[in-house]
């Protein structure tokens, strides 16, 4: 059985498709699980927005109320490491 050059040209073109398609779709999803990190607000004692911070693991960055960034802190492990003491 021999196959015609447009049929295999018509192949790899649903081919280079499919994986375009699942390029996009992991993409989007890595995309989206890099946002989904646990987010929270604070307000001030009127109630007002004051500013807000999204953890990600052992990091939580703070942004103001305007969106800019504050910094950010990390939980350090409770193992019986003590990377930080030099023991």
């Amino acid at each position: 059985m021999t196959m015609t050059r447009q049929r295999a040209a018509t192949i790899a073109f649903e081919l280079l498709v499919a994986f375009a398609l699942a390029f996009a779709i992991m993409f989007t999803l890595r995309v989206t699980g890099a946002c989904a990190g646990e987010r929270r607000t604070f307000t001030d004692r009127n109630g007002n927005f004051a500013g807000s911070s999204i953890a990600h693991g052992n990091k939580t960055d703070f942004y103001d109320a305007r969106g800019f960034y504050q910094g950010s802190a990390t939980r350090q492990s409770t193992s019986t490491s003590h990377p930080l003491t030099g023991k």
